[in-house]
């Protein structure tokens, strides 16, 4: 089992004193520590490390330790094969298969299968986004639309952001990408969705990520080994996984909106495209 994909499933309540031991964990070699020296790390103290483990479902910290030696055994794999062939494409595209085979082990089907239904449920869908995301803003976006969804797209302005978000009700939802770090405004948007009575999905590549206030639901799933050069591979494979457990809800209303959206795209002269899998 991986401690990373534990991290990003557990529902625990955690402390911040046990957030901070978590970020500890998730830095780079820790397996080898015991865990009076990652109390230390995280200016707690050892007993604080032993009941996070329980929590997160451990019998206790030897268990916890086993995981996180799993972790670093499929990076130390990758980064010395990165480092003996550097820019080869035969190691580079292993190591994003190997980071998109263990998406379904942070990201069950039935968390996929959760956040489809809010999303289908909704009246309309917001999604925020900056930096590097931007680009899975657009296309998460595009591929909603295809399923009928309507869709704003927040942009890190401050003043653009407030004039669109204004329509936002206890109909709406909001999606936001947090990759890396959380962006500064995706804390205070989740609080004024909770407080619209609004629903909030916040898509992840820090699995154990702690964001306050708590979004409604959280898919988090590790990118690939390699942290200086992390593609959107995984986190655009969720989207694509969403849209297609949006279809699946009700194959036969999502199949009518794309004969609908594919009889427009003729009308104005465009072009058929190939039709969602069925």
């Amino acid at each position: 089992m991986s401690f990373r994909a534990v991290a990003a499933r557990s529902t625990a309540s955690l402390s911040t004193t046990e957030q901070k031991v978590i970020t500890v964990l998730l830095s780079d070699a820790t397996s080898e520590l015991t865990a009076a020296e990652i109390a230390s790390r995280a200016g707690t103290h050892e007993s604080t490390v032993v009941r996070l483990a329980k929590k997160l479902g451990y019998r206790g910290y030897p268990d916890l330790r086993r995981d996180l030696r799993v972790d670093e055994s499929q990076q130390r794999h990758v980064a010395l094969m990165r480092s003996d062939s550097g820019p080869d494409l035969a190691s580079f595209i292993d190591d994003e298969l190997a980071g998109l085979s263990r998406v379904s082990d942070f990201v069950h089907q039935h968390e996929l299968d959760a956040a489809a239904r809010t999303i289908s449920e909704a009246s309309v869908v917001y999604i925020f986004a900056n930096g590097d995301s931007r680009s899975l803003q657009e296309l998460l976006g595009r591929r909603l639309r295809r399923v009928g969804i309507v869709v704003v797209s927040l942009t890190p302005q401050a003043k653009d952001l407030a004039e669109r978000f204004v329509p936002f009700d206890s109909s709406s939802v909001l999606i936001g990408f947090a990759l890396r770090e959380t962006p500064r405004m995706l804390p205070a948007l989740i609080g004024e969705v909770s407080r619209r009575g609004g629903k909030s999905l916040i898509i992840t590549d820090v699995p154990g990520a702690q964001i306050r206030p708590a979004p409604d639901q959280l898919l988090a799933a590790a990118r690939s080994a390699d942290s200086e050069y992390r593609t959107l591979f995984v986190p655009m494979a969720i989207s694509y996984g969403l849209q297609l457990a949006i279809y699946h809800l009700d194959r036969n209303r999502y199949h009518a909106i794309r004969e609908d959206i594919d009889g427009l795209t003729r009308m104005l002269g465009g072009t058929d495209e190939i039709p969602i899998r069925s």
